[in-house]
């Protein structure tokens, strides 16, 4: 079957995920994908070039897709339509059900954290859409404190609850959601702060 361009990465990238999924980080290879789709080793290198390329290409299009739907729970935070808990709930599928928190930690352990630069790309793209939004609201360096301060603080949550967080929960004897209540609790008071520790929340 003769496929596009276009259509053979879009193809691969969809069996790349179903790979991730089902069997971890691990089972995305050029050669796996390739016989999922019934498609030559040689193709898929000449739209990708190397495994890690298709690993950083899809980890790219996981962290955009989040960033748009964080976008749309920001708005609807602003226009009193939604909960911080629905802002928690979003980042953190995307790294457990999602499948992104494996793939990251997969990348970031093997030495591979290079392929890892376009997540930086489409985060700092998420954090000036934030800012843009928020102006008129406070100083900009202020703005910039508090919304890469909840960045790091629900990303870097969701990134340890989607590696180790069910072993963690067993532990202590928590639910699978406390976590998540956790940051959901805590985000407004981080959002609320004053920067470098001026002020009260």
């Amino acid at each position: 079957m003769r496929r596009t361009p276009e259509e053979a990465r879009t193809l691969a990238l969809a069996s790349a995920r179903r790979l991730l999924l089902a069997e971890g980080p691990d089972a995305i290879t050029l050669q796996s994908v390739a016989n999922d789709l019934g498609m030559s080793h040689t193709n898929l290198i000449h739209h990708f070039g190397s495994a890690a390329e298709l690993q950083s290409e899809l980890m790219r299009q996981m962290v955009s897709e989040l960033t748009t739907t964080i976008e749309s729970a920001v708005m609807r935070l602003r226009a009193g339509k939604g909960e911080v808990k629905d802002f928690v709930d979003i980042v953190f599928d995307a790294f457990d059900r999602g499948g992104a928190g494996r793939l990251a930690a997969w990348m970031a352990l093997t030495g591979e954290s290079m392929h890892l630069a376009p997540i930086g790309e489409v985060v700092r793209d998420y954090i000036d859409s934030v800012e843009r939004g928020a102006d008129g609201e406070g100083a900009a360096a202020a703005i910039h404190e508090r919304v890469t301060s909840a960045t790091l603080f629900v990303t870097v949550a969701a990134l340890g609850d989607a590696i180790i967080g069910n072993e963690l929960r067993k532990m202590v004897g928590r639910e699978r959601e406390a976590v998540r209540k956790l940051m959901g609790a805590l985000l407004p008071a981080v959002l609320a702060a004053q920067p470098n520790g001026s002020g009260h929340s």
